[in-house]
């Protein structure tokens, strides 16, 4: 009888990692691993990790510990990733017999797994292997467009861990979302560290790609990820005409991180308030109703009470339908590392007072949603039996349940506003 190996996965952090993880799990099962739930019953675990955060990288370091205590006799255990890219030494240290994989060597995950003993393959960048894997079916379908960025971010690691710039080829992209379409995919997630540089590597733009998707046959929706304010302008306005066709969702993620242009250029962010403003006005002019989400970081160094106020008075100019907020922590091997920045209790403080205002400005845009009829994709269900969905403008919408729904566009009324999501009901 043959024994069939296993494989347990952990992933964290971005749709990039979660991307990575599916290469690897497809070139195992190439082999014969099969994916079980439990570590205990793997041959082989494998965590790929995430090295933005401070905090996530502790998260990661408890758990490596704990996997590498309850894992059984003879199996191995790979750690791949941004963290075991970033600080590998770090990763040694915790786990001592893991095999170390870079976010650059992905394809190498069968060559780590069937090399007796503790291997590391720690290449560096830039990416070779760019192939996206089989769809394996579900809904929705995340597609990596790119890895790396043009940017050099004072406070991000991600030119350590991702390296610079590379595209995924047009054809590889069309190829997966037309798989993933045929196979009854009704949403496509195009997933980037900065999605409005994809193709400026290799001649092709983030508009045309946008246009030869929307060319595929099929009901599907496409949401756009995270686009930098510096790359988006100089694709915006064929970005916004791109934008029109009706299979895209009004969904615009470009992260500011602070409302003022001294902080901006000590983080070498490469644009000031003004290029972002003039992003959101050309976006809001062209799609009134779309929904505009950034990224506010507080405590960035060289972040006073007046910097502060301006990012406060910025998002209320905006009016922004979401706002993800982080706290500043300095990451070892970054310039920001070293520069003063205010303490935590501040940074803490700041957050607070922050979360606040965007829960007033997100509830008072999403008053605007009041009394109206929309079509809602309906996505799945929610606890309490509810149903979840989007708008065209890619707002959540809690509808009351009902079978035979899902993935069907439907007529709502709008009847409740929150600051997170819209309630309705069926038309």
């Amino acid at each position: 009888m043959t024994i069939t190996p296993t494989v347990y996965l952990e992933t964290y952090g971005c749709w990039l990692n979660q991307g990575d993880s599916e290469i690897m799990l497809a070139l195992l099962e190439d082999i014969g691993f099969t994916k079980v739930k439990a570590p205990e019953q793997a041959d082989l675990i494998l965590v790929n990790t995430c090295a933005v955060r401070g905090e996530t990288e502790r998260k990661i370091l408890r758990r490596l510990k704990a996997l590498d205590a309850i894992r059984k006799p003879g199996s191995k255990l790979i750690v791949a990733g941004c963290l075991a890219t970033y600080r590998p030494a770090l990763i040694a240290s915790t786990a001592p017999s893991a095999s170390l994989l870079s976010t650059f060597s992905v394809e190498k995950v069968v060559e780590v797994t069937l090399t007796p003993g503790r291997l590391a393959v720690l290449d560096k960048g830039p990416r070779r292997y760019l192939r996206l894997p089989r769809f394996k079916g579900g809904r929705r379908c995340v597609v990596p467009i790119a890895v790396g960025c043009l940017g050099s971010c004072a406070y991000c690691v991600m030119p350590l861990s991702r390296g610079p710039l590379r595209s995924y080829p047009p054809s590889e992209v069309l190829r997966y979302v037309k798989e993933a379409v045929e196979a009854g995919a009704g949403e496509v997630y195009l997933v980037a560290q900065d999605a409005a540089a994809y193709g400026r590597d290799i001649g092709y733009s983030l508009p045309n790609l946008l246009r030869d998707i929307c060319k595929v046959e099929g009901e599907f929706m496409v949401r756009v990820g995270m686009m930098e304010p510096s790359t988006t302008l100089k694709v915006l306005q064929p970005l916004l005409e791109a934008f029109s066709d009706d299979k895209v969702y009004k969904f615009l993620h470009c992260p500011v991180q602070s409302g003022s242009d001294k902080v901006l250029e000590l983080m070498n962010r490469r644009y000031n308030v003004d290029v972002f403003l003039s992003i959101v006005e050309a976006y809001r002019s062209s799609f009134p109703d779309g929904s505009l989400a950034t990224d506010i970081m507080v405590g960035l160094p060289g972040e006073e009470e007046a910097d502060f106020k301006q990012t406060c008075e910025l998002l209320k100019r905006i009016e922004p339908d979401k706002v993800h907020i982080a706290r500043f922590t300095p990451r070892p091997l970054t310039p920001a590392a070293s520069m003063p920045h205010p303490p935590d209790w501040v940074k803490k403080e700041r957050s607070r007072r922050l979360t606040l205002l965007v829960d007033e400005l997100t509830l008072q845009r999403n008053r605007r949603w009041l009394g109206r009829e929309v079509k809602v994709l309906v996505t799945g269900e929610v606890k309490e039996g509810s149903l979840m969905g989007r708008t065209y403008t890619y707002k959540p919408v809690v509808l009351p349940r009902q079978p035979g729904l899902a993935w069907r566009w439907v007529n709502a009324s709008i009847t409740e506003a929150h600051p997170y999501y819209l309630k309705a009901t069926l038309l």
